[in-house]
């Protein structure tokens, strides 16, 4: 079975003037989000085949918090936006977990029309940063396995701290 992740960036810079939209970086809590996700993964003992990121900065810093998990790490230029399911199906690697980093809105879309059939419907799937939604890819579609929220990777790892 093909398994696909798609993963939100952590939380980084916001934007501002004279700061490419490109090159914002994690911040020190988006570091900690990103760090919270791949000990979840670990605890999970998942692994990636394949592990895409986009380009922009802080896409790839998270991905280079889960490249531990990862046989190989590759850029996908297409995946700075927008992209579709058609564009995820051709990064897939039949029979083998791969794991897509990228950015909102179309993380929901892909989700949705993946989970719904809809994009129209992203608003039911909307990623937080750091999110992540587990799917196990059908013939037609996709079923999902779980899904990974920020706050449940800080109550479940750090329950001291809600």
């Amino acid at each position: 079975m093909t398994e696909v992740h798609l993963i939100r960036h952590a939380r980084a810079q916001p934007r501002r003037e004279g700061l490419p939209d490109g090159e914002r970086a994690l911040t020190p809590a988006g570091e900690a989000q990103a760090e919270r996700l791949r000990t979840a993964l670990e605890r999970l003992e998942v692994r990636y085949a394949l592990l895409w990121t986009s380009p922009l900065l802080r896409a790839r810093q998270t991905a280079d918090h889960l490249a531990p998990l990862a046989e190989v790490v590759a850029e996908e230029e297409a995946l700075a936006g927008p992209w579709d399911a058609g564009l995820l199906d051709r990064l897939l690697v039949r029979g083998s977990a791969v794991a897509v980093v990228a950015h909102e809105p179309d993380l929901s879309r892909v989700a949705a029309e993946l989970l719904a059939g809809d994009p129209q419907r992203a608003a039911a799937f909307a990623f937080k940063k750091s999110g992540l939604l587990a799917l196990r890819m059908r013939p037609r579609g996709a079923e999902l396995r779980y899904g990974l929220t920020p706050g449940v990777l800080r109550r479940v790892l750090d329950p001291e701290h809600p």
